[in-house]
């Protein structure tokens, strides 16, 4: 329930949801080439990820971009959760700042300040 709520917030956010469809098409794009001769094809992937009734995939590519952009979904809708709680514990100071609450909740997070690794 909360994931699709999240996802409603990125949804109506025009920036973000641009933003979704790019690292979704990287992604694919990446994971498709990891285990196929044939890369995918980028133009034709960003038209089926606008609109199904679009882009010219076979339809192993189609299950395979689907799969992959509704874990992207799931990612994003886990990323705003996380953002809110972050947001909501600095506001009641119960963590001094975004580095507390990722050492918190992101300790294997490394060196990388801005990402939770572990979304969810």
């Amino acid at each position: 329930m909360i994931i699709s709520l999240a996802n409603l917030i990125v949804d109506h956010e025009p920036m973000t949801v641009a933003r979704r469809t790019q690292d979704t098409m990287l992604y694919i794009h990446s994971e498709w080439n990891k285990c196929h001769a044939d890369p995918i094809d980028k133009g034709e992937l960003h038209k089926f990820l606008c609109d199904e009734h679009y882009g010219d995939l076979s339809e192993e590519q189609k299950a395979f971009a689907r799969q992959h952009r509704d874990e992207m979904r799931n990612v994003y809708g886990a990323m705003v959760c996380r953002l809110l709680l972050c947001d909501e514990m600095l506001r009641r100071n119960m963590v001094a700042d975004f580095e507390s609450y990722r050492r918190v909740f992101c300790p294997e997070g490394g060196g990388t300040s801005w990402l939770c690794h572990r979304a969810g």
